[in-house]
């Protein structure tokens, strides 16, 4: 295990706004209930902000602006969203794996009427970035520029420049992060009648940033707007440095490269776009890593136009002018590049890929059963980790997640991902556009249920419903935990992808035939098997992350 470092944890620059916001006017309060809960909110973020200047929980600086203002819109639901729609059609957005722009692969389910939702935790990837400072998509770009003669799609090259910053959020992704924080609030508001969400961020810069876009999401109209909080604050994020250690950061020295099938994967489908590309442009040499690059450029500078628009820059739908050099097949190829990339980076097919996904996954069972984090990888004892909170909200990277899918058990393909041969079957369950796309979110719940609903009949002959007030979701999870009338209560667990409802294959269920079949029907695993699945983080990967620094 690598040892802890002592190191001052990094803190908010000041960042100008990148997306304006909308026009100062008075805000409407939806219902009674956000009032309760935003009045809760402000009560206590005003005690903790009269604290912070002697507290070692949180990093707030006294002045902090994130990508998007501080002026808040009313909260409707249903209202569109403020990212903006792309040049490029979605089809073939939904093609580009880790980079894909967030969509939701199912719909929400709500938890079944004789359960009440008592706890919730949120693992999210940043949103979208500007490229990595080693992706050298500029290699390709000078390559096809050096052309003694540049014909057809290749022709817009004679004047290009390229402009693509490295790694910061981009307004786009602040958007992405700021909507899933307005989408937290809607759907779990009502847990915040006593506590604050635990919300913490690694410590790369668009990571932080994500998390601070996320609360301004997250935080009520009335809010934004209180006279009585240092301007631009959002609510109190914990900062963990990716210099010690990190259970929200991929960190494994030792572990094989994933680049030795990503590159017979390439191999398969780069020559045929080579030799179309060598037509267009006379006398130039390409290599099969420039093909990479060059769909990455197609990629992130869509994106990047995406944000120009959000600014009022551009009046047309984004699209990079390098996307017209790929066809619907070439899109296909790149989709599976991306799902052999993840697989063998940190998912089943890196026998040192999981492991990295175990500090983590420690901590959601400490959190689910409020008991003391037992974990010997990368979890930091010096951190405060409070286990009394009903919504926990961490800030993350993508090659983290699939770390965590892996070791809970999700997307666990029966046959590893073949790196030379792209199987027919496109409708596979190891998809990096639905698993980790740009601002991505696995969201755990903790359940409080009488089993089985049919001799219940709901809360009373009441169906709980996510919009009453907390004190009557609070008396009604107690009342599943006493009621004793012939049925049994108990503490359940589902798990969401990008809101899609995962199986729990890995878990197994009552013995009880009736109480298992409503488990599965409804996607449950009561909450003493599912920590009982989770052996290999519990056993603190076996040894494993040793072998990541030995």
């Amino acid at each position: 295990m690598r040892p802890l470092e002592k190191e001052k944890l990094p803190t908010l620059p000041v960042v100008d706004p990148a997306v304006p916001g909308s026009p100062p006017g008075p805000t409407r309060s939806r219902t009674k209930r956000s009032l309760v809960v935003a009045a809760g909110i402000i009560t206590l973020l005003l005690f903790i902000f009269s604290r912070s200047s002697c507290s070692t929980e949180f990093d707030i600086p006294e002045s902090l602006r994130f990508l998007l203002p501080s002026t808040g819109t009313n909260r409707v639901k249903g209202v569109k969203s403020g990212v903006p729609k792309l040049g490029v059609p979605e089809k073939i957005q939904r093609r580009w794996g880790q980079y894909s722009p967030y969509f939701p692969a199912g719909k929400y389910v709500s938890p079944p009427a004789s359960c009440v939702i008592d706890q919730v935790n949120i693992l999210q990837r940043h949103g979208a970035r500007y490229p990595n400072k080693d992706d050298d998509y500029e290699v390709a770009i000078e390559r096809l520029q050096s052309a003694k003669k540049l014909h057809d799609d290749l022709k817009f090259l004679k004047e290009y420049e390229y402009t693509l910053g490295e790694e910061d959020l981009i307004a786009f992704g602040a958007q992405q992060s700021f909507e899933a924080g307005q989408q937290a609030y809607e759907r779990y508001s009502y847990l915040l009648a006593t506590t604050l969400p635990f919300i913490r961020a690694s410590g790369i810069q668009r990571v932080v940033d994500s998390a601070g876009n996320w609360s301004r999401g997250f935080l009520p109209p009335h809010f934004l707007g209180s006279p009585h909080l240092p301007p631009d604050a959002p609510l109190p994020i914990q900062i963990i440095s990716e210099n010690v250690n990190n259970t929200l950061n991929d960190d494994c020295p030792n572990a094989p490269s994933e680049e030795k099938y990503t590159d017979q994967w390439l191999r398969q489908f780069a020559p045929s776009v080579i030799h179309r590309l060598k037509k267009m442009a006379e006398g130039v040499e390409l290599e099969d890593e420039d093909v990479h690059r060059l769909i990455g450029v197609c990629v992130f500078e869509t994106i990047s136009d995406g944000s120009q628009e959000m600014r009022g820059m551009r009046r047309k739908a984004a699209k990079s002018p390098f996307c017209d050099l790929f066809t619907p097949k070439n899109w296909k190829e790149w989709e599976y590049w991306g799902n052999v990339e993840k697989y063998y980076k940190t998912g089943y097919g890196n026998p040192l890929g999981p492991v990295r996904g175990v500090g983590y996954v420690n901590e959601l069972l400490a959190r689910l059963t409020q008991s003391k984090v037992a974990d010997h990888t990368q979890h930091n004892y010096s951190l405060p980790f409070p286990l009394d909170r009903a919504l926990y909200a961490d800030f993350t990277h993508e090659n983290l997640m699939i770390a965590v899918y892996s070791v809970l058990g999700l997307f666990n393909v029966s046959t590893p991902l073949d790196p030379k041969k792209m199987p027919k079957d496109m409708d596979r369950e190891w998809l990096a556009s639905r698993m980790v796309p740009f601002s991505a979110r696995m969201v755990v719940e903790r359940l409080q249920c009488l089993t089985p609903p049919e001799e219940v009949g709901g809360f009373e002959g009441r169906q709980v419903n996510p919009h009453w007030s907390p004190r009557l979701l609070a008396g009604a999870a107690e009342d599943v935990k006493s009621r004793k009338h012939g049925t049994k209560s108990g503490t359940f667990v589902r798990i969401f992808v990008n809101d899609d409802l995962q199986p729990l294959e890995f878990c197994s269920h009552d013995v009880d035939r009736q109480s298992a079949h409503w488990q599965k029907k409804h996607s449950l695993c009561t909450l003493g098997n599912f920590v009982d699945s989770q052996h290999y983080a519990r056993s603190s990967g076996d040894g494993d992350l040793e072998k990541c620094y030995n």
